[in-house]
């Protein structure tokens, strides 16, 4: 394979960390290339890729709240850390004065 221009190299190693979306792409490109010769009509290529790109966006929206949830996991943890775990050193509160 010839040298890649940098924006492409960079898409494809964003791609390949995404191998259920890369599935998803190939699939398109085989719609497109009409890989296994069975789409003869307008109409069955139409359907075909409305079900793909269903398909994409439910996949794309469940990975972007899986790495959503992992990014709040993240900052959890990251202000816990930054929590002291001690023990408190308050004797508690004074009593007042008088009290009726």
């Amino acid at each position: 394979m010839p040298h890649l221009p940098e924006q492409d190299r960079i898409f494809l190693q964003r791609l390949n960390g995404h191998p259920v979306l890369r599935a998803r792409f190939e699939s398109l490109l085989g719609v497109v290339e009409d890989a296994g010769g069975d789409l003869e009509k307008a109409d069955a290529a139409e359907r075909r890729v409305i079900e793909e790109v269903r398909q994409m966006g439910n996949e794309v929206l469940t990975a972007w709240a899986q790495n959503g949830i992992a990014r709040s996991a993240a900052r959890v943890g990251q202000a816990s850390a930054g929590r002291s775990g001690g023990k408190k050193n308050s004797t508690g509160t004074r009593p007042s004065a008088t009290s009726r």
